[in-house]
């Protein structure tokens, strides 16, 4: 499964889910500068990704409708730190497949997950 991974997501995470072998973009490593949500959604599309983020925006369907992607996970803001952002996206990944949230939102909190 190829994963974007927004800049605005710990480093930590890219690095986790590289040992877990999965095929991760990094926003962070492609430019020396910030990208739009717009060109960070576009390459999610171009890529066949499953993006994942902190930014409240690609939530919104009308603007980033998830199911033209591979998934959207959203982490919900709080005071996460990385190693919370780790388990919360590892523990997802690890427990559903990605049949499951395919072209689907999910929202991660530190206790719960919804996919809609």
């Amino acid at each position: 499964m190829r994963i974007v991974v927004d800049e605005n997501v710990s480093y930590s995470l890219v690095e986790r889910l590289r040992t877990k072998e999965y095929d991760v973009i990094s926003v962070a490593e492609l430019t020396g500068r910030m990208i739009s949500d717009e060109e960070v959604y576009t390459l999610v599309q171009k890529e066949q990704a499953v993006l994942i983020t902190r930014d409240h925006h690609f939530t919104n369907p009308i603007r980033f409708p998830a199911e033209k992607t591979r998934g959207i996970i959203y982490i919900r803001h709080g005071s996460l730190k990385p190693a919370d952002e780790i388990a919360i996206a590892e523990g997802f990944l690890d427990t559903y497949s990605p049949e499951k949230f395919q072209g689907k939102l999910v929202t991660l909190h530190k206790d719960s997950v919804r996919i809609r």
